[in-house]
């Protein structure tokens, strides 16, 4: 892995564009399931896919301190750290760094040091970008913070992600699902865990598609869980299954996707979203739990709050094919 040092000032930053969805898009009923092997994706994609970010319109620029960049293995143990117990902070706090208290140079002496482990930082001027990574054997957790600053410096938004990846000798990388590496590495923010912590979401939404993958299709089974009140909106993505006239997502194990906003303020919770791409997502391509399964928000809460094998199932029918 390339180990750069934190690049404190840019004139400008791009995102790289957004997880492409899996599917957009009576019969038996939901009955869940024991998990699935699952194995990577035959996807080879040469650079990691996220959606873009809000544009900041910040007119003022805090002055950067300098932060000193941890050894690559000291900054690997910290990293791990923070997987694990979230900075020792509940969310929608990440890391220690708290939508609507946090300043940019807060957030910034605590990803700063991560910059070793990181193909891309940029901290300077908002938004805030880093992309570490964990490789253990030929298994990689692979984690991007990115977060939105006010002209005062306060940090108002931030973003999420962690996939395991599979390295390829030729370059790029395999999306591997179902991975325990992952789930155990990334335990603070597992779906028990967000669950036991949040309690019951506001709402639950699923998106799928209703036929086998095409080769630069994604994961296959999402589930998003909304949490307004707190500023909290999660996505775990994990791999599809045919199962008969169903469709079937198994999510322990799965990729983590969350958008965090101050809490106490659902208002400006959906406000937000509307300026990334979620908003357009949820009305297009997901669909509420209870119109697609026989589960209630309620009983999925009570299924998957503890550690469980157990999966959703959904009819095929539903959903839309993708094309060939």
């Amino acid at each position: 892995m390339k180990t750069q040092q934190i690049i404190l000032c840019v004139c400008s930053l791009f995102f790289i564009m957004s997880n492409s969805g899996c599917g957009q898009s009576t019969e038996p009923p939901f009955t869940p399931t024991p998990n699935v092997p699952t194995a990577a994706t035959s996807r080879v994609t040469l650079t990691p896919s996220f959606r873009p970010l809000p544009t900041a319109s910040s007119t003022q620029t805090p002055t950067p301190t300098m932060v000193p960049t941890l050894p690559s293995e000291e900054a690997r143990a910290e990293l791990l750290q923070l997987l694990s117990n979230n900075g020792d902070c509940r969310l929608p706090c990440l890391w220690s760094i708290a939508p609507g208290r946090s300043s940019s140079q807060e957030a910034a002496a605590i990803l700063a040091p991560l910059s070793s482990l990181s193909d891309f930082t940029s901290l300077f001027p908002s938004p805030g970008d880093i992309s570490p990574s964990y490789l253990e054997g030929n298994v990689a957790i692979y984690t991007r913070i990115a977060y939105l600053y006010s002209e005062n410096g306060v940090v108002n938004t931030i973003t999420f992600n962690a996939e395991a990846h599979k390295p390829l000798a030729q370059g790029g990388y395999e999306d591997v699902f179902d991975s325990k590496f992952l789930g155990e590495k990334v335990s603070a923010y597992t779906l028990p865990h967000v669950l036991t912590e949040q309690g019951v979401p506001s709402s639950v939404m699923i998106e799928t598609a209703g036929g086998p993958l095409t080769r630069g299709g994604r994961g296959g089974f999402d589930i998003l869980l909304l949490y307004p009140d707190q500023g909290i909106l999660v996505n775990y993505r994990t791999q599809m299954h045919l199962n008969g006239v169903n469709v079937r997502g198994c999510p322990a194990n799965a990729y983590v996707q969350m958008e965090l906003y101050p809490p106490g303020q659902p208002d400006s919770f959906f406000e937000g979203l509307k300026q990334t791409d979620w908003t357009v997502k949820m009305n297009v391509d997901y669909k509420p739990l209870e119109e697609v399964t026989s589960m209630s928000v309620q009983e999925f809460y009570d299924t998957f709050r503890e550690p469980t094998d157990k999966c959703i199932e959904t009819p095929a029918k539903l959903w839309p094919t993708p094309e060939p």
